[in-house]
């Protein structure tokens, strides 16, 4: 986990800050560096490299953020109707971040596309911008997370007892997301599951669903941090056997 000034002072980031759109794309969205795979039942890793927008326990039909022109809510995010509160991170990956997603702990996988809301996807280049010259992303540039096309990932964890969502939100100039796997596959810990193209958001939503088991955030004084898929905890978990 690393401050946005120590970020883009690492030599791997600078290198990529001078390539040009075109080698961005041949290159940069398809790289895939080796990692280690943690295993960590008590904890949730990041499901994708990128910095952190926000992290908070709401009511699903609550706003996140405040938002003129639309409800900023997990409801609405998700497309569907949960009755209970939950922790929401959200993970803004730039231009210059690993693109692969993965696996915030073990479970079975299952996913839905959703198509955009209106005729087109936004774009996230705003809050690209805002990130990246750390000038503090402004809301009203976050509406793609609303409208744009978007995956859908139910995880099932059985330590859990319960399940969770990953949801990844598609730019507007490149708007793929391919996964690895089959619905409905056990995939474990820390594996690769999906690839976002272009920049792109994705959030970990966890309904407390299970009275037995707490969830903490980890990164609730990190907004504007940035995170690796797989090597760093956004969540402990406590209760899980």
């Amino acid at each position: 986990m690393e401050t946005t000034s120590d970020w883009m002072a690492r030599e791997d980031i600078k290198v990529l800050r001078k390539s040009t759109v075109k080698e961005l794309y041949g290159f940069s969205f398809n790289r895939d560096p080796n990692r280690s795979i943690y295993y960590d039942p008590a904890s949730m890793y990041s499901p994708a490299d990128g910095f952190i927008l926000y992290s908070k326990v709401v009511d699903p039909n609550t706003d996140i953020i405040a938002i003129k022109g639309g409800r900023y809510t997990i409801n609405n995010l998700l497309r569907k109707e949960l009755d209970m509160p939950c922790l929401i991170i959200g993970i803004f990956m730039t231009l210059y971040d690993v693109h692969i997603n993965r696996m915030p702990t073990s479970g079975f996988l299952d996913f839905k596309s959703m198509e955009a809301m209106k005729a087109e996807n936004q774009t996230m280049t705003k809050v690209e911008i805002e990130v990246l010259g750390q000038l503090g992303v402004q809301p009203s540039d976050m509406k793609y997370n609303i409208y744009n096309e978007r995956k859908i990932n139910r995880v099932y964890d059985n330590r859990l007892g319960q399940p969770y969502y990953i949801l990844q939100v598609a730019d507007f100039e490149v708007d793929v997301i391919a996964h690895y796997y089959k619905p409905k596959t056990l995939v474990q810990q820390g594996r690769r599951f999906a690839i976002v193209k272009n920049g792109s958001q994705v959030d970990l939503i966890i309904p407390f669903a299970n009275p037995k088991i707490g969830f903490e955030s980890l990164v609730r004084n990190r907004i504007g941090w940035h995170v690796e898929a797989g090597v760093d905890k956004l969540v402990s978990v406590e209760g899980v056997q």
